[in-house]
């Protein structure tokens, strides 16, 4: 959560707006971040997750590719939608079966 809050703060102004949700879709369980910046370029949505790919000076591009393990060892999605008037990060947890 912290590397999806701090990337989406850090893709804004100082007076952005960051929101941060979770709800039910369906059979999964999706938390949201989605940030009022100005979108992540086309050319790099395919390379999010890939170690050590970054564009920020001094990242290190380990922070997303740690979430997209995590979200894969608890069988999680993650889908990114990006424009000009932000990005969202949704992830979406399958739900846990209680039987």
């Amino acid at each position: 959560m912290l590397n999806f809050a701090r990337n989406g703060l850090e893709a804004m102004s100082p007076n952005g707006c960051l929101t941060i949700n979770t709800f039910m879709e369906g059979q999964n369980i999706v938390l949201s971040f989605r940030d009022e910046g100005t979108g992540i370029d086309p050319e790099h949505i395919a390379k999010l997750g890939t170690p050590f790919f970054t564009t920020k000076e001094g990242g290190t591009g380990l922070g997303l590719p740690l979430c997209y393990n995590i979200a894969n060892r608890h069988k999680a999605q993650i889908e990114v939608k990006t424009g000009l008037d932000g990005t969202t990060f949704l992830v979406r947890f399958p739900k846990p079966k209680w039987e």
